[in-house]
């Protein structure tokens, strides 16, 4: 496929012609929409506006649903039923061709009318050059290179907002260069003025386009293009040209931020103060509960706080949405960088209806993998089991105040510990999670979730186990406990996880664990960035012992006994969009795996698998063997794989570990 505006720019010269002699427009009872187009030396005279119902009409050359042509003062007039629409405008000037298209489509058309302005820039054809396969070439404004921005690649047909497929950060030339599959892509550009570099645009962030979306790109060739830029909701600094618009006209920016439906609240931290120029997004929920995925797409709904940590995120489709604040968009968060969801309830969702305000949606957040701070005592609420009559059921719901639970507790869906409080769950606790699978992916519902503190200290004599409540229980009756930028110094220690589809999921928190039970899991234990010692725990008959995504945080597995998995320990590469894409992944602290038996495990004692390029060092272990062939054949690396990364097991102990593994009293 070749460039949208390359392929279609006869189409559009013929349909100009007939345009200038049969205007084409939507019936008059539409709603009217005025606007004006400039360059950066002012208003685009005699140039063509058009209003596309979808970016495939767009793209295939169908007729617009309307068009205009701007009167000498750049101004043009066109009447549009409701709907969503692509906006473009095309013209000439002194010898040149100008194009716009409007950043925010598509733009949705109501009963109120309003004013859009189109800022176009000049047109440069693509070249194709021999080289690597994917897309070059540099990012301007007014003429001059910049700098400190990023592209972002997608798929064409889809929303063109958040992240791509691809996102990866500019020189300071403005030069960039991406490596890609050949296919068909949408390629913009965007550059932040405040804060860091990737998160919701401001009035004057630059918004840049490539007038040939979508490219192709052709294997064994690099694809040459520009993309200019135009500053958001700022047309003044963009063309010096006096303001004529009408007071009654609303701009599409106004009329945006005014909208009556939306999702208002605040962000703040523990301690009640507000954080400032932090970004805020919604994510359309696609299932009944919610997963984490969910919050690595990208996402249109997003806004950044006011200096009172107040936020307002204009959203026009009904839905149920989950609500998180963070720094950047995209990736999950770093050591020191601020993150927290909307904990109003378990889901970390609104539900939104079109026109209705959603108010006081409140956020805490605080940086992650902080160290732990000094509290003041708080009164616990117990929740109280027993074994012997009838154990207490929990459903969906928000741990809000310090809690101890004890005895025998039965989970039905997700139980939240809200930043600030503390579960505390005592020696001989047993917590049954009941299979209720409401998104029908096979995998049950139930989960605790920690955004404040977990501290589960059993004994050797009185584990606290974590397990199915199913008469048959299976792998993946439940879900996981789950660790997400948490408050600090959370304790697991002679505990026991079965059958769930991940026995601990520790993301961006600090947890501490030993002689726990790993067995009859998916996924024993998973994680991504984290401060977390792992010390005398067992990972046995799980589909994968230990899995992990990052090098981020002082992880240590010492004294462990990891065998008779399907695949002892796993390192994959992550699979989200974020900036830098060819960069994940390149925290500088990998996790160290120091005198441990990993052993007799049924695939693979340790696996790189997902494209995980990078290397890593686990010597100092027993794999089952005094002989380097047989270890390096139960080890799954760049000798398997020439895309993957080395693992270097060398030097290995000579013997077990004695006294590996849970110690004392297995259940």
């Amino acid at each position: 496929m070749s460039g949208l505006f390359r392929n279609t720019k006869l189409m559009f010269l013929m349909m100009f012609a007939l345009f200038q002699v049969l205007p084409i427009s939507a019936s008059a009872a539409g709603t009217m929409i005025k606007g004006r187009v400039f360059t950066e030396a002012g208003p685009l005279s005699a140039a063509k506006v058009f209003a596309f119902n979808s970016f495939d009409d767009l793209q295939k050359g169908k007729p617009p649903v309307a068009s205009a042509v701007t009167d000498p003062d750049g101004v043009y007039q066109l009447k549009l039923n409701s709907g969503s629409y692509y906006f473009i405008a095309r013209g000439d000037s002194e010898g040149r061709h100008y194009f716009a298209y409007h950043g925010a489509n598509p733009i949705k058309v109501g009963d109120d009318k309003f004013w859009l302005a189109l800022m176009a820039n000049p047109e440069k054809s693509l070249e194709y050059v021999d080289g690597a396969t994917g897309i070059e070439g540099s990012i301007l404004y007014k003429g001059k290179p910049v700098d400190g921005a990023f592209v972002a690649i997608y798929t064409p047909g889809k929303k063109y907002k958040g992240l791509g497929v691809k996102t990866e950060s500019v020189g300071i030339d403005g030069k960039f260069k991406i490596s890609l599959l050949s296919d068909s892509y949408m390629v913009f550009a965007k550059k932040n003025f405040k804060g860091m570099s990737n998160r919701p645009l401001q009035k004057g962030d630059l918004w840049c386009y490539n007038s040939n979306n979508p490219v192709e790109v052709k294997d064994g060739k690099s694809t040459r293009i520009e993309l200019s830029c135009f500053p958001v909701n700022d047309r003044a600094s963009f063309s010096t040209a006096p303001t004529i618009k009408e007071d009654d006209l609303k701009t599409f920016a106004d009329r945006r931020t005014s909208s009556g439906g939306g999702i208002r609240g605040r962000v703040t931290n523990p301690e009640g103060k507000p954080i400032a120029n932090i970004a805020v997004q919604a994510y359309m929920l696609t299932a009944p509960v919610t997963q984490m995925y969910h919050f690595a797409h990208g996402t249109e709904y997003a806004t950044i706080t006011d200096e009172s940590g107040r936020f307002f995120i204009p959203v026009d489709e009904d839905g149920d949405y989950g609500v998180l604040a963070r720094n950047v968009l995209g990736d999950g968060p770093h050591r020191g960088e601020t993150f927290g969801f909307y904990q109003g309830n378990s889901r970390y969702a609104v539900t939104f209806k079109k026109g209705q305000m959603v108010e006081n949606i409140n956020i805490l957040a605080d940086k992650v993998m902080q160290q732990p701070k000094e509290s003041a005592d708080k009164k616990a609420t117990e929740i109280v089991g027993t074994r012997v009559g009838e154990p207490v059921l929990l459903t969906d719901s928000v741990i809000v105040n310090d809690t101890v639970w004890q005895g025998e507790i039965h989970i039905s869906g997700v139980i939240s510990v809200k930043r600030g409080a503390t579960l505390t769950i005592r020696p001989g606790t047993l917590v049954k999670f009941k299979k209720v699978d409401r998104d029908n992916n096979k995998v049950g519902d139930g989960e605790i979730m920690v955004e404040g503190r977990l501290f589960a200290k059993g004994t050797s004599d009185k584990k606290i186990v974590f397990t199915s409540a199913e008469e048959k229980p299976k792998v993946n009756d439940w879900s996981y406990v789950q660790f997400i930028s948490s408050d600090p110094d959370n304790v697991i220690e002679n505990c026991q996880f079965e059958y769930a589809y991940a026995g601990l999921m520790i993301h961006y928190a600090n947890v501490s664990i030993s002689n726990s039970l790993f067995r009859n899991n998916r996924r024993g234990m998973h994680f991504t960035s984290t401060d977390m010692p792992v010390d005398h725990c067992s990972f046995v008959d799980n589909q994968i012992g230990v899995y992990f995504v990052r090098f981020e945080g002082k992880v240590r597995f010492t004294n462990n006994e990891i065998s008779r998995n399907d695949i002892g320990v796993q390192f994959v590469r992550q699979h989200i969009n974020l900036v830098d894409f060819e960069n994940l992944d390149q925290g500088k602290e990998p996790p160290r795996f120091d005198g441990n038996n990993i052993h007799d495990n049924r695939k693979y004692n340790f696996s790189l698998g997902e494209g995980q390029e990078r290397d890593i060092n686990v010597s100092g272990n027993w794999w089952g063997s005094t002989n380097r062939d047989v270890i390096s054949e139960a080890i799954y690396d760049r000798s398997n794989d020439k895309t993957l990364g080395k693992i270097e097991f060398e030097p290995f102990l000579k013997s077990s570990v004695k006294d590996s593994g849970v110690r004392g009293t297995v259940n």
